[in-house]
């Protein structure tokens, strides 16, 4: 289990785990990790699986934990039927489905920084071999706390 998961805070009443469909049929499951700071509840959703990488959702409510749960389950299921790159054998990351990606900053297990994205680990070469492709455009890098 991804020691991101070992720690896991369950509100009365909510649940633990969400479980998931993909764009490919394949079921995913979630652990829900919930806080409440006192004046804003927070969820946090990461993928529970043995991957060396987890795709991870956060949203925030200032009213009511449960309503947080409508919002990372509308954001869960767009983002599995998502797909950012077309799937080719030896190189996940060669052709993008559109003109931008999203996924989540992260770290492998040897704590190197990456990016996952379609549930899958783009490390910093790759990433510096996917823009370099595309010199001369513009980019736009946004970092969000994820819950839009």
């Amino acid at each position: 289990m991804n020691k991101k998961l070992r720690k896991h805070i369950i509100m009365d009443g909510l649940p633990g785990y969400g479980d998931y469909q993909d764009y490919n049929g394949k079921q995913v499951r979630f652990m829900y990790i919930y806080h409440d700071a006192g004046n804003v509840f927070t969820l946090r959703a990461i993928e529970d699986n043995k991957s060396e990488v987890s795709r991870e959702f956060c949203v925030y409510d200032h009213i009511n934990p449960a309503n947080n749960l409508h919002k990372i389950r509308q954001i869960i299921t767009r983002e599995l039927n998502t797909r950012y790159f077309s799937e080719t054998e030896y190189d996940p990351f060669r052709e993008m489905n559109f003109d931008y990606f999203k996924g989540n900053i992260s770290s492998d297990k040897e704590d190197e920084v990456c990016i996952v994205v379609d549930g899958k680990k783009i490390s910093m070469t790759d990433l510096e071999n996917l823009i370099s492709t595309h010199q001369g455009f513009e980019i736009e890098i946004k970092i969000s706390d994820g819950s839009t």
